[in-house]
């Protein structure tokens, strides 16, 4: 009995058919029972075909047809028919997918338009189904087929195999790990089922890199994908070989951050499910140049602060990329600071020296910078001559400053405190002059004293001898 005629008089009941739909209303409880405790195959307790037109037509281990994939299977080890292996290995289930159909084939549901659809994904469209016997229908549509040479199959569109008024039956799908129906056999009548299968397609179209612009060795990821076939995006796997570390991210959108420490090549893989449950995937790669932290110092400037040119301040100045400056440790005349951070306005490293002899004195930098990949080492030097800070000339106090108080005169070439600034004469305060005292004025000062002398004596001289006229004018 054909698919056709069983449902006609299921909706056409005589009273000898209404004893018998009592019977396969039993049935089919049993059946659905027997759904409930498969794994899958809950809704393929269904009405079993009967008559000559199944594939599976044996009523052994639970009737024509297969509840699940695990009764089919028995069905064909039975070998009765004998020729169900052989139509089978036809249309994709050989003895060595057996397991695997047991174990992951899918319900499914096969539509009268011909398309099969697998938890609501179109896995095969253009569906035609295969049974035993043309059903009294002409070669054009039921199309003769031969597998093994010798016996003649018909298949047919679900528009024509199906009874009127059937939308679906339902089927098992076994699928191969890209997603793709190979194996389509429906329930009722173990009749197999072939189409156009769909394709799942995942494709990364883009891997796109975005450097910092203040930051040369940091990147932002992001990828591009396009799917097709019912693949559907899972997840995005960034590996970079620098560090050999793996990102994942659930959204394509989503940016990945990456700084390098050295050249890489940065690979995204596309992770897509399709349906049957397998994951497919694709890669795309990109090769990124490592750029070298940069950590120079170009100079150390030394800048007099006073007007002695003794104080000075040693400014270290920096050039850096992928670096920053930590700390610098100063060394003059053997004499080392370390850790000074302190800066200028702006934001250079600097520290103050004072010297006091006019020798020339270098001064030593060593600048410490830390980087993605370490610790970074940098030095450089300055050179400056100091001036001698000028010291008192006062006999005895050689050792003070000029401003110190003892560092004076009270008059000339005699210091401040001897006891001759102090010599008092009448009361009043005058400066005896003493051989003892008198300095050695040399020839030209004798010379000189003498013709004072005379000048003096022959003034007296004149000055007597007038009054002496005068007085002896005056006793004449």
């Amino acid at each position: 009995m054909s698919i056709t005629n069983t449902i006609s008089k299921v909706l056409h009941p005589t009273a000898k058919h209404a004893v018998i739909g009592g019977i396969f209303t039993l049935a089919l409880m049993g059946a659905i029972g027997l759904g409930i405790h498969t794994r899958q195959y809950t809704s393929a307790a269904v009405v079993r075909d009967s008559g000559s037109n199944p594939i599976d037509n044996a009523d052994a281990n639970g009737g024509v047809g297969a509840a699940d994939p695990a009764e089919l299977i028995k069905d064909i080890k039975a070998n009765k028919p004998s020729d169900l292996a052989t139509i089978y290995s036809y249309f994709g289930l050989t003895p060595a997918k057996y397991d695997s159909f047991i174990s992951d084939a899918k319900s499914g549901t096969l539509y009268r338009d011909g398309h099969v659809e697998v938890a609501g994904q179109t896995v095969m469209t253009n569906a035609v189904t295969m049974g035993r016997t043309n059903m009294g229908q002409s070669a054009s549509v039921r199309k003769p087929v031969s597998i093994d040479g010798k016996t003649t199959y018909y298949q047919s569109t679900p528009e024509h195999s199906f009874a009127s008024g059937v939308k679906s039956l339902p089927v098992m799908v076994l699928f191969d790990n890209a997603g793709i129906a190979q194996t389509v056999i429906m329930n009722a009548c173990g009749n197999p089922v072939a189409g156009d299968r769909t394709k799942p397609k995942a494709t990364c179209d883009a891997l796109v890199a975005t450097q910092d612009k203040t930051s040369p060795n940091a990147y932002a990821f992001t990828a591009r994908a396009s799917f097709a076939g019912n693949a559907k995006f899972q997840k995005a796997v960034y590996h970079f070989s620098d560090t050999n570390t793996d990102v994942t991210s659930t959204d394509l959108t989503k940016v990945v951050n990456h700084t390098f420490t050295k050249d890489a090549t940065v690979t995204v893989t596309v992770y897509a499910t399709v349906p049957g449950g397998a994951v497919i995937s694709t890669k795309c790669e990109k090769q990124i140049k490592h750029t070298a932290p940069m950590a120079v110092c170009t100079a150390l400037v030394a800048t007099a602060i006073d007007d002695q040119k003794q104080k000075f301040r040693f400014t270290v100045k920096v050039s850096t990329q992928n670096a920053t400056l930590k700390s610098v440790d100063y060394t003059a005349d053997a004499n080392t600071t370390t850790g000074v951070t302190t800066k200028d306005a702006q934001g250079n490293v600097y520290k103050e020296y004072t010297f006091t002899d006019d020798k020339q004195h270098t001064v030593k930098a060593t600048v410490h910078f830390t980087t993605l990949e370490g610790d970074k080492v940098a030095n450089c030097e300055a050179k400056v001559t100091s001036k001698k800070t000028p010291m008192c000339t006062v006999p005895g106090h050689e050792n003070e400053l000029p401003t110190s108080e003892n560092c004076a005169y009270c008059k000339e070439g005699i210091p401040k405190g001897d006891a001759r600034c102090n010599e008092e004469v009448l009361g009043t305060t005058t400066t005896t002059t003493t051989a003892a005292t008198l300095p050695n004025t040399g020839a030209g000062d004798v010379f000189g004293i003498f013709a004072g002398t005379s000048v003096f004596g022959a003034l007296g001289h004149r000055f007597y001898s007038k009054r002496r006229a005068s007085r002896a004018a005056i006793k004449g």
